[in-house]
């Protein structure tokens, strides 16, 4: 059956008609792609894919995560499976505009802001792996080509059980692509936005393996600078891997970075104060901060500050103080509830000033061992929560980059 992963919508799937891409590995929702290919393929009509995307809008007024098209297409019988699995080798085949000699893509698999990532084998060692291409609208700029190259120098150095691993970086006819490890699983933002709040225990567990994956980082120069739900990955096997260090930094000077002096980098609902201040002297406290709030959002099922544009988050953050995790979901413990506390704390010189603090406060917090080979999904509570805050959370960070 076809690997229905990826992002079930995208910018400008609003219920337009299927239409075909203008150029080829250009980012277009993935719904209508799927729709084009299965509709000039001769499976299925214009009509039953609109239908389709109705049904997703329907969905998402109601606060319910939509269907992928392709699982939409299944089930009105609008595709048999051979169908969907051929629409969607015959996707990848038309988004990507030439092949990379060594692997053979697979499927798409996501969508991120500078390009999309594909599955796929690698043909030496006969093993899965994910390669992130840059959009050709971004390989046109210098700028954006040295991040997309930096991002994979930076994975590279590392290597570490809890990071995703760099395998390859290259470039032909034009096309930028970075080779990584495959993950099978989902990302902690992905079981986010089913609802709920996760266990604590799990979160905690968790957030533990990410502290450990930054303090290699750390160790080895390396600032995240973008640590938020949607970059943690969750194995199978309950193992977290730390991904897209697009926007990592490095702590040395020798190595100028991409952003503009003065910039401010991140996520709105995540990001440092100091970082949204755009203040140049950025280190390790404000990954901790980062790591704080995505373990808030994990335990109580919202982001700590929620609004619908980006300069409201940031003045929220900057002026108001932090609502406790406690306050908001009661079945945070005390521990978990001070450890956030002190992560986010606003003043970086009263947070955990080093990686040694931070993962011996962590290790404090007991968990059951059992936890590791736990489902890895979220977990309903009670108590109210905005139902997609991670929804909004992607449309403040188009504006916000």
């Amino acid at each position: 059956m076809a690997d229905l992963t990826g992002p079930p919508n995208g910018p400008g799937s609003r219920g337009q008609p299927p239409r075909p891409s203008p150029n080829p590995g250009e980012t277009e929702p993935e719904n209508l792609n799927l729709g084009t290919v299965a509709v000039s393929l001769g499976f299925c009509t214009p009509e039953q894919v609109e239908t389709c995307v109705r049904v997703q809008q329907e969905q998402r007024g109601l606060g319910i995560v939509p269907k992928k098209i392709g699982e939409l297409l299944l089930e009105k019988g609008f595709l048999r499976g051979e169908q969907l699995d051929e629409s969607l080798r015959q996707q990848v085949q038309r988004s990507v505009p030439v092949q990379i000699t060594g692997y053979r893509f697979v499927n798409k698999i996501g969508q991120g802001a500078m390009g999309a990532i594909y599955k796929a084998v690698q043909l030496s060692m006969d093993r899965p792996v994910a390669i992130k291409i840059l959009s050709p609208r971004y390989a046109r700029n210098a700028r954006f080509v040295e991040r997309f190259f930096r991002e994979a120098r930076a994975v590279a150095k590392l290597n570490h059980p809890n990071i995703i691993q760099g395998i390859d970086v290259g470039e032909v006819e034009g096309l930028h692509y970075f080779v990584m490890e495959f993950v099978d699983g989902r990302t902690v933002g992905d079981l986010l936005r089913r609802g709920g709040a996760f266990d604590e225990k799990r979160a905690v567990f968790l957030v533990h393996q990410v502290a450990r994956a930054l303090s290699h980082a750390w160790k080895n120069g390396l600032l995240h600078r973008d640590l938020k739900p949607d970059n943690i990955m969750i194995a199978r096997d309950g193992v977290a891997k730390l991904c897209d260090l697009g926007l990592a930094k490095n702590l040395g000077l020798g190595e100028p970075g991409v952003t503009n002096p003065g910039a401010a980098v991140g996520t709105p609902y995540y990001v440092a104060p100091e970082q949204a201040r755009g203040e140049a002297t950025i280190d390790l406290r404000a990954d901790i901060y980062g790591l704080g709030a995505t373990l808030y959002h994990m335990v109580v099922g919202d982001v700590p500050y929620p609004a619908d544009s980006a300069s409201v988050v940031l003045t929220r953050m900057l002026t108001e103080p932090l609502p406790s995790p406690r306050s908001r979901n009661p079945l945070v413990s005390p521990p978990v509830d001070a450890l956030i506390v002190k992560m986010m704390a606003k003043n970086r010189d009263q947070r955990y000033q080093d990686a040694e603090s931070l993962l011996k406060a962590l290790e404090e917090i007991p968990i059951d061992p059992g936890i590791a080979i736990a489902p890895t999904r979220a977990v309903s509570t009670q108590f109210p929560t905005r139902r997609h805050p991670t929804a909004t959370a992607r449309r403040i960070r188009r504006r916000f980059r």
